[in-house]
Formats: structure tokens, C-alpha cells, sequence
């Protein structure tokens, strides 16, 4: 019998009880559930304020779950059922800071503080004239606070934004002391000739080199229509510096003191001693030389690599002595910040000292400023700025960064033999003979050449009176007048001295002057500077409110008045060289002996009209009536008008559903016309100049006479751009994710083009030296990227930026005779130009079946014949071979935290679609191309290890660069792709950790604040590029490479 097998019945009665049983089961379940609930649920109750004057805040939404959520009344109250014990809720509001905190469920009610968001809605935007918030700004406009800036060792203002802000497109060049700083396009380039952005400081024209970072309270950038403004300067955008002002707060004094050291970025490795003796014979024999007729012997090498008796032979590193292993940078800055009602005050002062990485490099700048708000009356606003910048550089005679010739020191020690000593016994530097080059050794031109330094003063004041009309509420007069003074001297005075020179070919030595001496003679060269700038602004505007309607008009008359003199002056044979002074030359040198004084002014008015509806439909009217003395009197003045609208579209009734997630959206969009007025001054006039030599017969004395230097054009007038931009702004879930994007169209018409080459016409007469014939266009897009959360003690904030710009010539004067693939006419600005590369030559086989560039070995670069007919031809193969060394793309990525009394930020930035050659010279003249980056043994100098290490030889036919040869005419050396490197690179640009003293350690020394930090710059680089940086524009004679900075920081608020 099975014991298993159920009778009739059995398993229907078997179902019965056991669902009854899971029924009572669940039931109990949900009871015991509805108990326990019962017990351990609770009410929480609490008020949200703001941090800055304790202001409940309504609408506040709190969330303990996904579904547990309520908002604050209008009296900031909130009430929440939760679990007992400790819950996590979840503070978000539009405009501010959210926050994630843990609380006790105990019974007490809560007050939770929320931090003001400056990066969204009711932040403040500097524009052209004035400020807005950001809710109602309708342009195009990227802002970054001062405080921002300061995540990293102080440095160039310039430098300090590179990739902070989209649109924004900068390139630092050269890491030498006072001239590091980073050129700056918006949009990239807009023209063919000056592209450079406007620079507006406290609404006064001036520039970037005069300002200490530490003084900066916000940079705007405007990049569309908003720009028009500013009428003929806002086609290249516009930059805006706010400088601090006072509060009224009671003073406190703040101190920021830090102290670094920098090092060189990248720089290549070349040969030492006895790696160029041993290379530079392979390269021999690669030639066909004879062992026995080869530069070094093995008794040769044998001495430097182990020792000459004799002193000739030595294994010395040039780089390794030129550059110190750092160099350091001192910063400190003292500022006074307060008031009351009625005054208002901010004082600074600041000393910045850089060393150079080479000695005798280094650069001193101080600055000091006092900005001064008084109301004067009840409705008398009195403002007062006066800032003042004193700059020293200094060098040594021969330059110490990227010189125009081979005479500078990092020529210098590239040519340099590795094989030498640095002197010889007697103590007389010792040098190379590298022919036409001359006689060269860097420790002796950083030491002996003399000294060349530059000095520049400036003096920027503005004064300016407010006035509110009485009885008229909103309307108010404001006049504003400024006065700079700039002043630059530069002396440069370049001394003998001799060398030991060794001659390769003989094997010998013997004394010579350094190629730069002037027959043994010191010479001292001066030149002097003076500028005025004079600038009047007077202005009415008025606002006013009619229930949900909202107004603003400003109307605005603006001239500013430029002048400059200049002089030089040169003496040669100073036999005191210790005072640089022109009285204690014997000889005047007559060729440096000028003078001159130009001035320019311009003269235009402003307007700007806002209207806003329920704060959802925006409205911008604006644009200027300019006139320049650029420009003769028929197309002297101009209208350049602009549009601009906004839909706040999330404060539409439709759209309410979805705030809960979109927060807050607009569109924005603009267009407008622009001017450009950076071109040559007076291109009306005929210019004239003095001739070389007596041609003019004035009785019975031979004079000089006057030439026509240039043909007048009587119609010039200045280039225009009209620019189309749309956009939006998003924040979406109460402020974790903020989005802003913006695509842009710009075409720039009536560019100045230069008219050599052209035939005069068939009628006779001529053309005028140049005229308005030039377009450019240019597109784009830029996206910006923000989240934000706190946790407790821990918060942080990510801030994404890229932006892309690409611009096409669309009509520029070209020759008739210019072949159709080397026109610019339809390509970008700043295109290479050169051969087509397709590898290395591997046999004299394949060089017997291809076509050639005069003779070639194997090992050579092989070009591309692009028309078919046997031959590489300057004009038949010369083509377009890569893009601009000027990035079209660039990003950056800030990330950004505290803990406790711990803060740290990290700001990544890079470039992306460019090209950077490493080859110096892009022309068809025929000439060679070749740079020290690109041939070993150039100019008869040293070598970059990698150029031979991984050189092309017949027992490595895969290498990366040519063959080795000490020949020149190669097919290498013309300027072709094979020289070409992707420009894209990601910097750790800068880095920092901070640390600020807990309060109680300083209440009893009377002091608010303490925090130390350490920080760096450049400490990391990816790129293409293995030996150089990527931001270098040329390496023909060398370049100053960027530093990397390392520093330690104090900063005290008293």
C-alpha cells in the first residue's frame, strides 16, 4: 500500500487548510505589521531658512523616500511622518544649495539652513553697462566668480581661465617669467586679421596684464549679440572684469601669502656626450663615409666618455646646467574689506616674485587698489577707483625664451656639442662653431651677454557720480570719467665677450667673439613709452514695475581718447659696463634714433531697452551709434543694433506638471549686427617716408626725398559680423542638475584685405594698398553641466564646459594664378599647407618606382603625387595637409568638495581637433623645413634622443622617424604630414586641498579664519605629443616650456 496516495477527497480538503492557514498567517502578518507600525511611526516637525539672515523659505520640498515628501508654507514650517530613530531627508529648493542630512526623530523641532545657489537663478550677471539677474538675461553670457579662480598657485589672470569658461579659447604659449600668459579668442577666430576680444575692467576699455587675480570679483564673457553694445569693439566678443568692491559688514582684513616651486613641464632629452659621438658616425656611415673619415675616433670617444687629460673632450649637458632644478615663486596680497551705510571701502595690495627656471630670468610685479562707494547724499552715489600695477623683467642679453633667431640661449644649447667642457682650463667658456650659426654656448650667453629688462607702470582711475532723480522712482543719471597713464621703458644691453671656439673640421681651438658682439663693442639699445587714455561716459536709465510688467531702459554716451609717444635711442663702446645708462656710450648708433606720437579716439551711443512679462517673456533691445577717427568722415559712424528674446517656459500654467523634475527652463535666442575697428589707423591717408639715400636735387645740395609708402583707399570702412545664437537653461530636481547650451552662427563681412601682387588696371590708375573684400564665417556649439548635492558634513559640486567653433573663408583676395587646392577661399583660418606623406622609403627599389623630390635614400620620407605626372612639385603636390594649430574644441571639468573643515578642488582642461607641426616653416619657397625636432644633428647642433634612438636603419625598417644622416637635402626635411601631430591633450591643470582651523583655536587670538593649503598646476598632461607640450605655436629656435608649479598657501581673515 502506498502511504502516498491520497483517498477521494483528500487533496481538495488538504488545499482547504492550507489556504486557510496562509490566510490567518497574513493576516496576522499585517496585523503585527499595523501594530509595529503604529509604535515605531512618528512626526517630525522643522522650519527651513536661509543662511544669510535666517529668512524662512517657502516651497522647499523635503523627501524621506520616493514617495514621503512634503513642502514648507509660506512660513518655512514643514511637517513629515517618519519612522522612529534617525532618518535621512533630502532638502532641495530652486536657488539653492540642497542638502542631505541625518536626523533624530526625538521630538525637537528642526531648523535646517540652506545655502544661497550663486550658480543659478538669482545670481548676478555682469553685462555690457550693468548687471542682471540671471533668471531675466536673455544673451549669451558665461560668467566665473574670482573666487573660483583661486583653485590653483597664482599666476597670469589669462592663464588662470583657461578652460573655465565655454566659448572661451585659449592657448598659453611660453612658461617665461612675465610672459606667460594665455591668448584669448571668443568663438575662436572671427577674422582674418585681429581677432582679440574686447577687455572691459570696472566698464572702462583697458587689458588683462594689469590686473591682480587676487582683486577679481567676477570675469564675464559676452559672446553673441549682447556684444553690440559696445558697437565696433563687440564683433570678436567681449570680456568683463568686476573688480571687489566694499560691503557693509564691519572690516575685516584678509591676508593670502603662498610660496612655490615650478619645474619644467616636458622637454626632450638630447644626446650626451658620448651618444653623440657614437650617433652621429652611424649617421656617418648611413651616409657612405669612410670609417677612417668619420668625426670621432674610438680614442675620441674613449676621452668623453671617460676623460680627457688634454681638457678637449668632455660629456657635458647644456639643458642639465641651463635649467635649475626649480625655481620659486613668492605671492602676497593684503586687502581691507567693510563699511557702513554710508561708505564702503575695499583696499589691496599685492607683490607677486617669479625666478625664472633659467637664472637671470625672473619677473617682479606689484599692485595696489583702492575701490571707494560713498553716498553722498540720500540719493547721491559717489564711486572712486584708483589702481596702480608696477611690473619689472628681466633677462639676460641674448633671450632666454623663444628668440627670433639662433643667437637665443635655447638655440644656443641645442647647437651646442655635447662633447666639449663648459670652459677651458684657463676659465674661458669654451664654445661650438656650428658655420653660419656662428660660435655658441649657452652658459656664456646667459652670463656674459649682458642684461635686457623691461619695466611697465600703469595708473587706472575712475571716478564716477550717481544720481537718483527725486520723485521719479527709478530713474537715475550716473556720469563716469576715467584717466590711465601707462609707461614702458625696455633696455637692452648686449655685451662681448669671447669664447674658446672648437672648430670640427680642424679638430681645434682658437679665441673668437660670440656671434652677437658687435666687433667686441657693448651696446646698449632704449626705448620709452608713454600713454594716455582718457575716457567720458554719461548715461540715464530707468526701471520701472506695473504689476507683472517690467521695464528697464538705459541710454548711454560714451568717448574715449587714446595717445602714445615713443622714442629710442642706442650708444655703442662702453668701456664702464656696469651702469646702463646712453650718456656713458662713445658712439651714437643713428638708425635707433626716433620718436613718434599717435593718438585715436572714438565717440558713440549706447542703448539698451528690457522688458519682462510675468517673468516668463523677455525682451532685449539693444546696440550702439558708433564712430571712429579710424575711418573717414563719409563711413565714420555706424549703427550696430541687436534683438534679444526669452520664454521662461517652465513658469507656464501647461508646464506645471513638470516642475518637479525641470525646475526651471528657458529658451533664449538673439541676433545682431557687430563691428570690428581693430585694423591699421588712417588707411585714408596717403603715408609717406623719408628715403634711405640723397635723390632730390634743392639747389645745389642732394636730398632726401619723400616716397608713397601706401595708396590711400577712400572708401575703407570698418568689417561687420552678424551673429545668430539660440539657447536654453535647465535645472532640473531642485538644483542637482543644471544644463545651459547654446549653437551659434557668425559671418563676418567687409574684412580688410591686403592687395600686393595685383596688376594695376587696363585704364590705368592703381589699387589701393588694401580694401574691404573679406568673409569669414563661423559656427559652433557650448555646453555647460553642473551638479551639486550636500551630505551632512561632505559636499561637493561637479561643473562640466565644452564648447566646438569652426570657422571657413568663404571670399578672401587671392592671385588669379593660385591653383584651386592650395586657394584659402572655402577653408578654415590657419590651414597647413605642405606634401602628402605616405611612410618611409624601405628599398632603392621602391625609391627607383616613385616619384621623387631630388635625390633619396631609403629610409627617407616618401611623398604622394597627388596629379600623376612622376614628379613632387611645389605647385602640383603642395596641398592642404592639416587643420589649425588653434584647437576647434575645448572642455573643462571642475570638481569641487568640502568634509568638515577640509575642502579640495581638482580642474581638469584640454583642446581636441588640431594639428601641431613640428616643423618650423609652412611655405612653397623651397626652402627646408627642418626644425631641431625633426632632423638630428640640424644645423650641425645635437640631437633629441628620440630622433636617433628610434631612427629609421636597415635593421629597422618599422622606425618612427627617417633615416639618420648629417646630409640636409633629404626629402625628410620638406614641410609634409609626416611631421604633423594630433594637438588634442587633457591637463590636470591645476589641484588643490585646503585645511581650515577649527574656531576655537582662534578666538583667543582675535583671528576669523586660518587655512593652509597646498596646491599645484600642470602637474599632469595627455596628449600626442611625448617630448613637447602641446600648446607650444613654434619650435624653430627653440621655446620656454610651460612649469609645473607646486604650492604651499596661508590665508588669515582678521
Amino acid at each position: 500500500m502506498n502511504p502516498f496516495k491520497q483517498k477521494p477527497g483528500q487533496k481538495e480538503r488538504y488545499l482547504r487548510r492550507k489556504l486557510f492557514s496562509g490566510s490567518m498567517l497574513f493576516l496576522g502578518m499585517v496585523s503585527c505589521i499595523h501594530a509595529r507600525a503604529q509604535v515605531q511611526q512618528s512626526r517630525i516637525e522643522g522650519v527651513v531658512r536661509t543662511t544669510t539672515g535666517r529668512q524662512p523659505l517657502e516651497g522647499v520640498t523635503i523627501r524621506e523616500s520616493s514617495k514621503n515628501r512634503v513642502s514648507t508654507n509660506q512660513n518655512g514650517h514643514f511637517a513629515l511622518t517618519v519612522d522612529k530613530g534617525k532618518v535621512r531627508l533630502l532638502f532641495t529648493a530652486v536657488g539653492y544649495v540642497s542638502k542631505d542630512t541625518v536626523v533624530g526623530v526625538n521630538g525637537t523641532p528642526l531648523e535646517i539652513l540652506l545655502q544661497e545657489d550663486k550658480g543659478t537663478l538669482e545670481e548676478v550677471i555682469v553685462v555690457g553697462f550693468g548687471k542682471m539677474k540671471k533668471a531675466s538675461v536673455t544673451g549669451a553670457i558665461s560668467q566665473v566668480q574670482g573666487k573660483d579662480l583661486q583653485t590653483g598657485p597664482t599666476g597670469t589672470l589669462s592663464a588662470m581661465l583657461q578652460g573655465r569658461l565655454p566659448g572661451l579659447v585659449t592657448r598659453q604659449a611660453s612658461g617665461q617669467p612675465g610672459s606667460d600668459g594665455a591668448s584669448l579668442l571668443v568663438r575662436g577666430y572671427s577674422t582674418t586679421g585681429d581677432s582679440s576680444p574686447l577687455i572691459i575692467v570696472d566698464g572702462i576699455e583697458r587689458s588683462f596684464p594689469q590686473i591682480n587675480p587676487e582683486e577679481v570679483e567676477s570675469i564675464s564673457v559676452l559672446k553673441d549679440a549682447s556684444a553690440a553694445i559696445y558697437g565696433v569693439r563687440g564683433a570678436n566678443g567681449v570680456i568683463l572684469v568686476t573688480t571687489k568692491r566694499g560691503t557693509t559688514q564691519k572690516p575685516t582684513i584678509n591676508y593670502n601669502g603662498s610660496y612655490a616651486l615650478s619645474t619644467n613641464t616636458s622637454f626632450p632629452k638630447f644626446l650626451n656626450g658620448p651618444e653623440y659621438a657614437t650617433w652621429y658616425n652611424k649617421a656617418q656611415e648611413l651616409d657612405g663615409v669612410a670609417e677612417t673619415a668619420r668625426r670621432f675616433s674610438a680614442a675620441d670617444i674613449d676621452k668623453i666618455t671617460n676623460g680627457d687629460p688634454d681638457g678637449k673632450y668632455a660629456n657635458t649637458d647644456w639643458f642639465g646646467l641651463l635649467f635649475k632644478s626649480s625655481a620659486p615663486t613668492m605671492t602676497h596680497n593684503l586687502s581691507l574689506n567693510g563699511g557702513g551705510d554710508r561708505v564702503r571701502y575695499f583696499v589691496s595690495v599685492g607683490a607677486f616674485n617669479q625666478d625664472g627656471i633659467i637664472d637671470r630670468t625672473a619677473y617682479d610685479r606689484y599692485n595696489g587698489r583702492v575701490n571707494l562707494d560713498a553716498d553722498i547724499l540720500d540719493n547721491l552715489k559717489l564711486s572712486v577707483n584708483v589702481a596702480y600695477k608696477d611690473d619689472k623683467r628681466t633677462e639676460p642679453g641674448l633671450s632666454a625664451g623663444l628668440g627670433n633667431s639662433y643667437a637665443s640661449i635655447f638655440a644656443q644649447a641645442m647647437m651646442s656639442y655635447p662633447f666639449l667642457p663648459t670652459h677651458n682650463a684657463a676659465g674661458v667658456p669654451v664654445g661650438s662653431f656650428n658655420g653660419g650659426n656662428g660660435n655658441q654656448n649657452p652658459l656664456a650667453a646667459r652670463d656674459f651677454s649682458g642684461e635686457s629688462n623691461s619695466r611697465n607702470s600703469q595708473l587706472q582711475s575712475n571716478l564716477s557720480l550717481e544720481y537718483e532723480v527725486p520723485g521719479v522712482k527709478g530713474l537715475r543719471l550716473k556720469v563716469n570719467g576715467a584717466f590711465d597713464k601707462g609707461y614702458t621703458m625696455k633696455k637692452s644691453f648686449l655685451l662681448p665677450y669671447q669664447l674658446d671656439v672648437y672648430n670640427n673640421s680642424t679638430k681645434q681651438y682658437a679665441m673668437a667673439w660670440a656671434r652677437h658682439a658687435s666687433a667686441g663693442v657693448a651696446t646698449l639699445n632704449q626705448w620709452f613709452t608713454d600713454s594716455w587714455q582718457k575716457t567720458m561716459q554719461s548715461s540715464i536709465s530707468y526701471d520701472k514695475k506695473m504689476g507683472q510688467h517690467s521695464f528697464n531702459g538705459l541710454l548711454l554716451y560714451e568717448y574715449l581718447r587714446t595717445d602714445q609717444s615713443s622714442m629710442s635711442g642706442g650708444r655703442r663702446g662702453y668701456t664702464i659696463t656696469d651702469i646702463m645708462d646712453l650718456s656713458f656710450g662713445e658712439e651714437v648708433i643713428n638708425d635707433l634714433v626716433k620718436g613718434g606720437h599717435g593718438m585715436s579716439s572714438r565717440a558713440g551711443y549706447s542703448f539698451r531697452f528690457n522688458y519682462d512679462y510675468a517673468n516668463k517673456y523677455l525682451l532685449e533691445v539693444l546696440g550702439r551709434y558708433d564712430g571712429s577717427e579710424k575711418l573717414p568722415a563719409k563711413s565714420r559712424w555706424d549703427l550696430f543694433p541687436a534683438v534679444l528674446a526669452g520664454w521662461r517656459i517652465s513658469n507656464e500654467p501647461f508646464f506645471k506638471p513638470l516642475t518637479s523634475v525641470v525646475n526651471d527652463l528657458k529658451l533664449r535666442a538673439s541676433v545682431g549686427k557687430l563691428g570690428n575697428d581693430r585694423i591699421a589707423d588712417y588707411q585714408y591717408f596717403r603715408s609717406m617716408s623719408l628715403g634711405a639715400n640723397p635723390v632730390v636735387m634743392i639747389g645745389n645740395n642732394l636730398n632726401k626725398g619723400l616716397n608713397v609708402t601706401t595708396v590711400p583707399n577712400y572708401d575703407v570702412r570698418w568689417e561687420t559680423a552678424v551673429t545668430y545664437n539660440g539657447g536654453f537653461e535647465a535645472t532640473l530636481w531642485n538644483g542637482l542638475l543644471g544644463v545651459e547650451a547654446d549653437v551659434f552662427y557668425r559671418v563676418t563681412k567687409d574684412i580688410l584685405q591686403g592687395q600686393s601682387g595685383l596688376n594695376p588696371p587696363s585704364f590705368g590708375g592703381y589699387f589701393p594698398a588694401i580694401v574691404n573684400s573679406g568673409i569669414v564665417d563661423g559656427r559652433g556649439f557650448e555646453l555647460i553641466v553642473t551638479h551639486r548635492k550636500q551630505i551632512n558634513d561632505f559636499s561637493y559640486n561637479i561643473r562640466g564646459n565644452v564648447s566646438w567653433s569652426r570657422n571657413k573663408i568663404v571670399e578672401i583676395t587671392e592671385d588669379a594664378n593660385i591653383p584651386d587646392h592650395l586657394r584659402k577661399t572655402g577653408r578654415s583660418i590657419g590651414m597647413k599647407y605642405g606634401f602628402l606623406a605616405d611612410g618611409l622609403f624601405q628599398s632603392q627599389g621602391e625609391i627607383d618606382h616613385s616619384a621623387l623630390f631630388g635625390p633619396t635614400r631609403p629610409g627617407e620620407v616618401k611623398l604622394k603625387d597627388l596629379n600623376g605626372d612622376g614628379r613632387i612639385t611645389w605647385d602640383q603636390d603642395w596641398t592642404i595637409i592639416g587643420r589649425s594649430d588653434l584647437p576647434e574644441m575645448m572642455f573643462g571639468l571642475n570638481l569641487g568638495g568640502s568634509y568638515k573643515n577640509f575642502d579640495f578642488n581638482a580642474f581638469f582642461q584640454g583642446a581636441a581637433i588640431s594639428d601641431v607641426a613640428l616643423s618650423g616653416i609652412y611655405s612653397s619657397s623651397g626652402v627646408y623645413d627642418n626644425t631641431f625636432y625633426t632632423m638630428p644633428f640640424y644645423q650641425d647642433g645635437n640631437s633629441p634622443k628620440y630622433l636617433v634612438e628610434e631612427a629609421w636603419t636597415p635593421e629597422n625598417p618599422s622606425a618612427k622617424y627617417p633615416r639618420l644622416s648629417t646630409q640636409s637635402a633629404q626629402s625628410g626635411g620638406k614641410f609634409s604630414s609626416f611631421w604633423l601631430r594630433n594637438g588634442s591633450y587633457v591637463r590636470l591643470k591645476t589641484a588643490q586641498i585646503g585645511y581650515n582651523l577649527p574656531k576655537a583655536w582662534l578666538a583667543k587670538a582675535n583671528i576669523q579664519r586660518v587655512r593652509v593649503h597646498a596646491s599645484g598646476s600642470n602637474l599632469f598632461t595627455w596628449s600626442h605629443l611625448d617630448y613637447l607640450d602641446p600648446e607650444m605655436p613654434s619650435v624653430n629656435q627653440g621655446y620656454y616650456p610651460q612649469q609645473r608649479v607646486y604650492e604651499f598657501g596661508l590665508s588669515l581673515t582678521f
